[in-house]
């Protein structure tokens, strides 16, 4: 039955990407467009392609591969080799060096794959943004999200739920294989959205507000917890733009406290599933040991993340000096513990060592300075808040892992680097009949 639905609707958002590119589209957007929808495509049907397919690989992975060797292609070497992405860089050649001593090489290729993912994605939302500026791209992008937007409203109308794997609680994910992953897309429309000027788009707000109660309908809390800045910051640039100036030092006052009591709702409301939380921060002086001093009761506390990290951490300072500078190889966590991380600062110290993490460390810090360089407050600020919300949301999960935590960064990274246009900021302040007359300048 809701095979069907996934087909239709499948055939439907076909239509409308084909629509969205083939419409005062260039060929940077285009590609962006088309590399998100055809993962979204892709994996809604992944019980067809997970499965292995020519040499090992499912056909979500050649598809990865193709749009990576196409975006690389596509982009131009001006772009690939911006002095903004020289720290970025620098941790990817940590990986290559932590792969070829530890001998991990089929980790090392497909950890590489998944990071040239990225930068297409990146790059191509770069470039469209210099070509057409950041609301249109932002506008486009949108129509790929209609197929898993689409799908999880149904499965909402169709009861097609699944049980977590960490407690057995609901989740309504449209069909789609796990709900780590598929938060990671509702995540990504709710930015997109909340990135959009006020006044580009119809019913922005709304759109908004349902990318935010879809996530919470996802189930998975660590999204939950990330998509809290950014809602925020949403809120009050959405109030503030009407509160006249003499009238501002009250609202402020007023927004402080009411986002502090919202916040308060919010986790008593879902108290159930966050319990863990507030007992992993009560108790973390003494959950910071070893793995073989866990008792039974301490392993399950937030779904049995802090043992987990625990035994990555343990394991890290067991190695040697090479290992602690460089870690124990891409993905070398397969096969040596049953789960990965949950963590990507803990995973990235086992994977790359200290170096590893304290690159990525410095490649975040950097995009984080970008974001508040940017001369439209408004949107600046949305970008500092998503990219706090998602460096939240890497301590408890692992988003850099699956390529749909990916196309979340890429939006973020890609939007931060890209200069942003004053047609843009002049359309997020005027009034509809000026913001009009000045698109027909365009």
């Amino acid at each position: 039955m809701f095979l069907l639905v996934k087909l239709a609707f499948g055939l439907v958002s076909g239509y409308l990407v084909y629509r969205a590119i083939s419409r005062r589209c260039n060929k940077y957007l285009a590609f962006a467009v088309m590399a998100l929808w055809l993962r979204f495509f892709l994996s809604a049907f992944h019980q067809i392609t997970y499965e292995p397919l020519v040499a090992g690989f499912s056909i979500n992975a050649l598809s990865s591969i193709g749009i990576t060797a196409v975006g690389l292609l596509l982009l131009p070497t001006t772009m690939l080799t911006l002095r903004k992405l020289g720290l970025l860089y620098l941790f990817f050649a940590i990986i290559v060096v932590s792969g070829l001593l530890n001998g991990t090489f089929s980790g090392l290729i497909n950890v590489m794959v998944k990071w040239l993912f990225f930068l297409t994605v990146a790059g191509a939302i770069f470039m469209a943004t210099r070509i057409t500026g950041k609301d249109e791209v932002l506008r486009k992008l949108l129509v790929a999200f209609f197929l898993p937007v689409g799908l999880q409203i149904m499965s909402i109308l169709l009861g097609e739920a699944k049980a977590t794997e960490s407690d057995g609680s609901v989740s309504y994910i449209g069909g789609y294989n796990h709900e780590a992953a598929f938060s990671m897309i509702i995540a990504s429309f709710t930015l997109v959205v909340g990135l959009i000027s006020t006044g580009y788009i119809r019913f922005r707000t709304l759109l908004f507000s349902l990318g935010c109660i879809l996530l919470v309908i996802a189930n998975y809390r660590t999204s939950v917890l990330a998509i809290l800045p950014l809602a925020a910051i949403f809120a009050f640039n959405t109030m503030e733009a009407r509160i006249a100036s003499r009238y501002k030092p009250v609202f402020f006052i007023a927004a402080f406290f009411g986002m502090g009591l919202a916040f308060l709702l919010l986790t008593y409301s879902m108290q159930d599933r966050f319990a863990d939380v507030f007992v992993f921060l009560g108790s973390l002086d003494e959950l910071m040991k070893a793995p073989m001093y866990y008792s039974e009761a301490e392993k399950d506390i937030f779904s049995a993340r802090v043992y987990i990290w625990s035994q990555y951490i343990y394991t890290y300072w067991q190695g040697s000096w090479i290992h602690q500078l460089v870690g124990w190889g891409p993905e070398s966590w397969s096969g040596r513990f049953p789960k990965y991380a949950h963590n990507t600062y803990v995973s990235f110290l086992f994977e790359y060592g200290a170096l590893g993490l304290f690159s990525f460390l410095l490649a975040v810090a950097g995009f984080l300075k970008q974001s508040l360089r940017i001369k439209n407050r408004r949107f600046s600020l949305m970008l500092f808040s998503s990219m706090v919300g998602f460096l939240i949301m890497c301590f408890a999960t692992m988003p850099l892992w699956n390529i749909e935590g990916l196309i979340l960064y890429a939006i973020l990274i890609g939007s931060t680097l890209a200069p942003v246009r004053l047609l843009n900021d002049s359309e997020s302040h005027a009034p509809a009949f000026l913001t009009r007359f000045i698109r027909l300048q365009k």
